[in-house]
């Protein structure tokens, strides 16, 4: 994932989670302030109630009184009463017309929702609602009865509603006459409800106080002031699910508004990084590709000390690479120094025979001086011959030129190499493969005269251009197919060399090379490219070493590994922008084996 895409997720995800977070708090605070704004409303209600209750309570306490002590409208009812010897039947109708009429105009006076004016026993002498006169009620009878005072609860009847009811009453010559007063509570509690917003209901006797719900808040208030009455507060939760409404919706405005922003920060802070990372990047493939040369870092501080770490660690490559060729041009020119010794010092031995015999028969005057000078001169020729040819090859070897490295086609290269031996081989090409040199190749039973030609395949896959020296990977190249043929040539009557080429991660290519011959001996492999290392009689084992020592001025790795069915195969890994950190070309090198953890095919 690059960098822009990581800024872009990081800062989305951060915009996300934190509008979720302050949202998700602020929502939860919001219904709370909502949920205690409906609660204080409820208490505000409560302590309205109770005080207006207080009021109401008060005023009626002596409202009545006065009116049972002194008033003549009170009077005249327990005078008519006592002439009727207390018997409301035996009252003069005139009278008791008279006094129904007084009484819905004495409780408008008094603001009183009902006024009764009751005999002794109950019966309703006045009331302001007509249809009760004459009626006779016992709860009335016994209420007058009892001694006044402060109001008390009224229960609701069947579709009525509960009310502050009080009492006087007048007792005179064995005639009891009383008032009954009472006023509603319901319209207290609509008053003091519309004010605070809520909405306060008696509740009745016998049913189940509600509970709140997703609806509304509920909740039952008490006054200690009037033993039994219990109101019924409920705020609808409409407001509330209106405002957490209106406040997702801005939530949901904002976190769009602060995820845009955020988007619009990593695109601008990813570009600002990312394009001196860029630019640096492409410093250092060039770096890479060609030579060693300084970076330069820009778009910050950590930049330029990146690009310093980089410059540094170059400076440090560079001339620890220095140092390592001197050392490996000392240590190659000690093996070739050792090996040319070692390889000359075997011809010199007949030679040096042959002139001391030479010699011997000459002091004598030998008359076998003249046959057999002849042949002494002819070995001596021959192994001088053979020294020159060492001579010439290990010179070959330590004057290989350096890589000119141009855009090839490898496929290109492969296929005219492959073309130059899949023609039928004459005796001459065969004789004449001493370029291959075979090293490293184990031998066996020849094949007749008339095998059939070899068989040369390619089998390639779409590659870019690789930066490499033409002539000598059309070197190795034929060295590796030639060494192939001549080894599966010498066991069978089909030989067969196959070449592979296809790309590879980390931009490299790969070419495989596969024989259907033996394969390499056991005790030639850990020698494999060491010069002058070969199992061929006229060889000089050169050929794999000069291979190995062109791929790797390449940048490249060659290796082997014995086919699952028998044969060789050698894999080349080469870097399609040439050799990294190349100066120039080293003038020497050591053999290098195969890396332990080398890919395999």
């Amino acid at each position: 994932m690059s960098l822009a895409a990581r800024l872009l997720l990081a800062f989305g995800l951060v915009a996300i989670i934190a509008t979720a977070f302050v949202g998700l708090t602020l929502r939860e605070a919001s219904r709370e302030i909502i949920e205690g704004g409906f609660a204080e409303r409820i208490d505000a209600a409560h302590a309205g109630v109770r005080q207006q209750l207080a009021w109401e309570a008060d005023a009626l306490r002596d409202l009545l009184p006065p009116l049972c002590r002194h008033d003549t409208f009170v009077d005249k009812a327990h005078v008519e009463l006592e002439r009727a010897k207390g018997d409301p039947d035996a009252m003069d109708p005139g009278s008791r017309i008279a006094l129904g009429r007084l009484v819905p105009s004495q409780a408008k006076a008094l603001r009183l929702d009902e006024l009764s004016l009751v005999a002794g026993d109950g019966s309703v002498l006045g009331a302001e609602d007509a249809a009760r006169l004459g009626a006779r009620d016992k709860r009335l009878a016994e209420l007058i009865q009892a001694p006044g005072g402060a109001p008390r609860l009224r229960p609701a009847k069947a579709g009525g509603e509960p009310s502050l009811e009080v009492h006087c009453a007048l007792s005179n010559h064995g005639v009891t006459i009383g008032l009954v007063g009472a006023r509603r509570i319901g319209p207290v509690l609509a008053r003091i409800g519309e004010a605070y917003h809520v909405r306060l209901t008696a509740a009745r006797e016998g049913e189940l106080a509600p509970r709140s719900s997703e609806a509304e808040v509920v909740r039952v208030l008490h006054f200690a002031e009037i033993p039994g009455l219990d109101v019924v507060a409920s705020v609808p939760r409409d407001p509330l699910r209106q405002a957490l409404a209106r406040l997702d919706r801005a939530i949901a405005l904002t976190g769009a508004t602060v995820l845009a922003i955020a988007v619009a920060m990593a695109v601008v802070l990813a570009r600002s990084l990312s394009r001196p990372l860029v630019a640096l990047a492409r410093e250092t493939r060039e770096v890479m590709s060609g030579a060693p040369r300084r970076v330069e870092g820009r778009g910050g501080r950590e930049i330029a000390d990146l690009a310093a770490a980089f410059n540094a660690t170059i400076d440090e490559l560079a001339a620890m690479r220095k140092r390592l060729a001197a050392t490996e041009r000392i240590a190659a020119r000690r093996e070739v120094a050792r090996q040319i010794a070692h390889e000359i010092k075997n011809p010199l031995a007949p030679i040096r025979a042959a002139v001391e015999t030479l010699r011997r028969l000459r002091q004598r005057d030998d008359p076998a001086f003249d046959d057999y000078f002849a042949e002494a001169t002819s070995t001596v020729l021959n192994e001088v011959h053979r020294i020159a040819n060492i001579v010439t090859e290990f010179t070959q070897f330590a004057r290989l030129p350096p890589p000119n490295l141009t855009p090839i086609d490898l496929v290109a290269v492969a296929r005219g190499v492959i073309t130059l031996h899949a023609a039928p081989a004459s005796a001459e090409a065969t004789s004449s493969a001493g370029l291959s040199s075979g090293a490293g190749l184990s031998s066996g039973t020849g094949v007749t005269s008339g095998a059939p030609s070899p068989r040369v395949e390619l089998v390639a896959d779409p590659i870019p251009e690789v930066s490499a020296d033409r002539d000598q990977l059309i070197q190795v190249l034929t060295n590796l197919v030639q060494n192939g043929l001549d080894a599966a040539s010498a066991v069978r009557r089909d030989p067969r060399v196959s070449v592979t080429i296809g790309p590879l991660p980390n931009d490299r290519v790969r070419i495989v090379v596969r024989d259907n011959g033996p394969g390499v001996a056991e005790d030639m492999v850990p020698r494999l490219f060491e010069p002058y290392a070969t199992s061929k009689e006229k060889g000089t084992g050169l050929g794999l070493a000069i291979a190995q020592r062109i791929v790797f001025e390449h940048g490249g790795e060659i290796t082997y590994r014995k086919a699952k069915k028998g044969g060789a195969v050698f894999e080349i890994w080469l870097p399609i922008a040439g050799p990294p950190l190349l100066e120039k070309p080293l003038g020497d090198t050591t053999v290098r084996p195969r890396p332990p953890d080398a890919p395999r095919s």
